[in-house]
């Protein structure tokens, strides 16, 4: 290997590291406040705004940690100098995942005490946002039953590597699931109108965003089932299913957690409850 082209891999590296360092403890521009609010049409205030800037601190810290921890595990599996695409997005993805089940929610009043309004997965997702996850887990379930029908004409597949692929994808499937649930029914202590609108909004994008990552990470395991079976780059059309599968998923993942949704509107002071210690 060449001086320069080491130079070169060390330069990456460090810029890498430095823009997830900047992510880590850098400060939150204005403008993604600003965006948060126009997404969700929610109105800042004095109140609301540090639980924002909290929630979106949060959210990049994680999303860049994941996103370096793609790429330089991309680099050490493969002994690569180039980026694989599909391990840097699940990387970013398995961040965003981690850092709405990490933000930090609403603390309870001296009197612990909750709104009784109840809450729907519809309340905050779009039917698409409901089934992503479900979807993409019967896809997989689908796909590995064709890999083990194709197995005979493609004799060369690894079907261990394929079954491997399919347990990841519908555990990570699960996991997602599980977290949309965690999210959904976490307790909302009763605050101020303004502070309990912005934690519906987070609650609201944490679920798009943990509906897209899990989409997302089911995808990427759909197709390394195909390439494990052997099912994908036998042909040119095979090709394009591939580049479809790796270019598709990330794509509707990236709409479905930046689609607009406005959070639902909160209980009034009134319609609260004494929660259980």
């Amino acid at each position: 290997m060449s001086v320069s082209l080491i130079a070169i891999v060390g330069l990456c590296a460090a810029l890498l590291l430095l823009m997830t360092a900047n992510a880590v403890v850098g400060a939150v521009p204005r403008r993604r406040v600003e965006e948060f609010a126009r997404l969700h049409s929610l109105r800042v205030t004095p109140g609301n705004g540090n639980q924002i800037i909290a929630y979106r601190a949060t959210t990049r810290r994680w999303r860049a940690i994941g996103f370096a921890v793609g790429v330089l595990g991309s680099a050490v599996v493969t002994w690569s100098f180039f980026v694989d695409f599909q391990w840097a997005l699940a990387g970013w993805f398995g961040g965003a995942a981690v850092a709405e089940l990490r933000v930090a929610h609403l603390d309870r009043g001296p009197r612990a005490s909750a709104s009784l309004a109840s809450r729907r997965a519809a309340d905050y997702l779009p039917w698409a946002g409901r089934w992503a996850v479900p979807g993409t887990m019967a896809v997989c379930v689908l796909t590995a039953v064709v890999c083990v029908v194709r197995h005979r004409s493609n004799p060369d597949g690894n079907l261990r590597a394929m079954a491997l692929c399919t347990v990841i994808g519908l555990a990570l499937g699960a996991v997602a699931l599980a977290a949309q649930r965690h999210v959904l029914r976490r307790p909302q202590p009763l605050a101020e109108p303004d502070r309990m609108a912005a934690d519906d909004a987070i609650r609201s994008r944490s679920l798009h965003v943990l509906a897209a990552a899990g989409m997302v990470l089911v995808g990427s395991c759909i197709g390394a089932q195909l390439d494990a079976a052997g099912v994908l780059g036998r042909n040119h059309q095979t090709g394009i299913v591939g580049a479809l599968l790796a270019i598709g998923f990330p794509i509707a993942g990236r709409i479905l957690a930046y689609w607009p949704r406005p959070a639902r509107e909160t209980a009034s002071p009134g319609s609260a409850a004494p929660e259980p210690a």
